[in-house]
């Protein structure tokens, strides 16, 4: 009677972890929207839920790897399609981010830099085509027929090259961004908004470099032969890893926009609520919030400073 091996049990486990932590991440999404669905919002859903699919996939695959060539066949597929469309939607996403820190007089489709980011995208295409033609689908003759998929090193490289090339630009630019904003963003209303922004994007961009290079570079050492549930593995991995850091940049923001809610309402209610609100602060970001008195028409002023603050 078979029994899998330690590295089935290890992948089965990932599996599961990995679409526990993308079902609650898209769940408290889903759950949050109170409003109509924006572009960015439509985004960030889409790379929830191909995550969540890429997992089950996976999951479901990984029990069937072994002796099955159409569960070999899917498990490349699902690495080649559903992965590179995962990617392809976070990078729309960071150029949506890039286009707002920018704060762009034009509308996006005359901005320059959006087009160029858009334009950078249809390599996505032609990696896809690459990894289907020099795709490894192999099942071994032996017991217990293990699945061993991958790419052959022109595609791989290929993948390689481009995402590092993509991601190292997204960096330099949410870093330039952060470091040295230009005079529309250093004005505009929301300047520590945008500056936080530039920040989280640029670990969430750092993060995407790294998982996706681990990727392709433990493929190229293993001369693009990974058993299925390896490769099926390492990329649940950063999938996940990556809808992690963007959710935890969304609870950032949320967290700063809750806390400059509470400090604009704590100076603007009525004395008697004052304690109260005073509470709900110090749960937040566990400090105690700066009582001030406000007269006519300075409203605008205190919350530009307070935004600075937090």
């Amino acid at each position: 009677m078979y029994s899998p091996d330690q590295w089935e049990i290890l992948a089965e486990v990932n599996s599961v972890t990995c679409i526990t932590i993308v079902s609650l991440i898209f769940g408290r999404k889903i759950a949050s929207i109170d409003g109509p669905i924006h572009y960015v919002r439509g985004l960030l859903l889409v790379l929830y839920g191909l995550g969540w699919a890429f997992n089950l996939i996976a999951c479901m695959l990984t029990s069937t790897n072994n002796g099955n060539f159409i569960s070999c066949v899917l498990t490349n597929f699902n690495c080649t399609l559903i992965y590179t469309a995962a990617k392809a939607v976070l990078y729309l996403y960071f150029i949506e981010k890039i286009h707002i820190i920018s704060v762009p007089k034009s509308t996006r489709f005359r901005s320059p830099l959006y087009l160029i980011n858009l334009g950078l995208m249809l390599p996505h295409i032609a990696i896809i085509l690459l990894q289907i033609m020099f795709r490894v689908n192999v099942v071994s003759n032996e017991y217990p027929f293990h699945c061993t998929v991958g790419f052959d090193l022109p595609a791989s490289a290929v993948a390689l090259c481009y995402d590092v090339f993509i991601s190292l630009l997204y960096i330099a630019i949410f870093i330039k961004f952060y470091c040295f904003p230009n005079t529309a963003q250093q004005t505009a209303h929301q300047s520590s908004s945008l500056h936080m922004m530039a920040k989280r994007n640029a670990i969430a961009a750092i993060t995407a470099l790294i998982t996706s290079a681990t990727n392709f570079i433990l493929m190229i050492c293993l001369n693009g032969h990974e058993r299925g549930l390896v490769a099926s593995s390492v990329s649940a991995l950063s999938i996940t890893i990556i809808c992690m850091v963007i959710h935890w940049g969304k609870m950032l923001q949320r967290q700063t926009e809750a806390t400059a809610n509470l400090i604009f309402t704590t100076v603007t209610t009525h004395p008697a609520e004052l304690q109260l609100n005073e509470k709900a602060l110090q749960r937040v970001n566990g400090d105690k919030p700066v009582r001030l008195e406000i007269k006519q028409h300075q409203e605008v002023v205190i919350l530009t400073e307070l935004n600075n603050r937090v």
